[in-house]
């Protein structure tokens, strides 16, 4: 069994979005340009590390023991949910201070559609793990 083959993006997504919520919750502070004013007014630096780092283990939690449950798909599927909200936000509020920044491609566009492609192929795999867990019963 390989289960880091099967799902590359999906594990490298899952192990990004918790390296980035370690690095924010270290004691530096690096949300501390202009163009995060907005985000910090919403939650301090440590507490979007947590988000992050939270959905991020959850989801390579989801990801190791992937096939070994059923439920896990559906976990997947809720957890790229998230992740797209989060990133989402995050773009937001980096939107919110200057359209133009970096910022905004990085989070609002390029994680985002990370994760909707990690959503769809949880989704997938959510209905096909319904559907087995069904036809046993």
């Amino acid at each position: 069994m390989r289960p880091h083959r099967d799902r590359r993006i999906e594990w490298w997504f899952a192990r990004v979005t918790l390296c980035f919520g370690l690095f924010l919750m270290a004691p530096a502070q690096s949300m501390d340009s202009l163009a995060f004013v907005q985000l910090r007014l919403w939650a301090p630096e440590f507490y979007w590390g947590l988000l992050f780092a939270v959905t991020g283990v959850t989801h390579c939690g989801a990801l190791w023991i992937n096939g070994r449950r059923w439920w896990t798909p559906l976990v997947r599927f809720c957890i790229a949910g998230v992740n797209f909200s989060v990133y989402l936000i995050f773009a937001a509020g980096f939107y919110s201070v200057d359209p133009w920044t970096t910022g905004v491609f990085f989070y609002g566009l390029a994680m985002s559609y990370a994760s909707i492609v990690v959503f769809y192929g949880a989704v997938k795999d959510s209905y096909h793990a319904l559907g087995a867990r069904h036809a046993q019963y």
